[in-house]
């Protein structure tokens, strides 16, 4: 398994239009991609950072979306909800153990 965390800051005022935008536009696309798992969007009330996790199946997945137009898509999607300076900084990791269930 290969994860992604994203880190980003938003603008207060999109609390609430950000995770609707992730749900309803960007886990659509990452789902049409082979080896997509699951996509979650972290966030604490009052504090602009944003932190998209996704799983993937393997790394050979992930890297097919990141080299197709879908993820720059994705971030444009959001771009108008970014603090200045707060682009999304992906940091990218190989799952070495796991435990529990769903």
């Amino acid at each position: 398994m290969y994860v992604r965390m994203s880190y980003w800051k938003c603008k207060p005022e999109y609390w609430g239009e950000d995770a609707e935008l992730f749900e309803s536009g960007a886990v659509p696309i990452m789902q049409s991609h082979a080896g997509f798992v699951r996509a979650m969007l972290l966030a604490t009330p009052e504090d602009p950072q944003r932190i998209a996790f996704t799983v993937w199946a393997d790394r050979e997945g992930y890297a097919a979306f990141v080299e197709s137009p879908d993820l720059q898509y994705i971030i444009d999607m959001f771009e108008h909800m970014y603090l200045p300076g707060g682009n999304p900084d992906p940091v990218e990791y190989d799952v070495r153990a796991q435990g529990g269930g769903a």
